[in-house]
């Protein structure tokens, strides 16, 4: 079952359109180092071959659970739909049943996470 968050969440995890934007790309990186592909392909309008199609499934994944990104916002970072953004998201949960990519999320997940405290923690330069 696709579990969706609502918008509860406290302003310092609510993203604007930049951030939104920024975080889908760091994530987009991340996901294609872990399946060997390169960043670009992840964003592209094309569908691509079916392994970069999967990346791009786990990144709109991510970005949604991890961050909580609606599927309107994911959907116009990666140039798609936000149905197709939740059709992803459907895609990925049900693919869990695999441990081994099981696992593989569940790392992603916890990268993810260390990316976001980064990305909400204090800031050194002052800005």
């Amino acid at each position: 079952m696709l579990l969706t968050y609502p918008s509860t969440l406290p302003a310092s995890r609510r993203r604007s359109r930049t951030s939104a934007r920024l975080v889908c790309h760091d994530i987009a990186r991340l996901v294609a180092g872990e399946f060997g592909l390169d960043a670009a392909a992840m964003i592209s309008p094309t569908r691509g071959a079916p392994h970069a199609a999967f990346a791009r499934q786990v990144a709109m994944y991510l970005a949604h659970v991890g961050f909580a990104l609606s599927f309107e916002a994911i959907g116009r970072v990666f140039d798609r739909d936000r149905t197709t953004v939740s059709q992803a998201c459907r895609v990925v949960e049900d693919s869990r049943d695999d441990l081994r990519l099981d696992r593989r999320l569940a790392a992603l997940e916890a990268m993810c996470t260390v990316c976001g405290e980064r990305l909400d923690g204090p800031s050194d330069d002052g800005l």
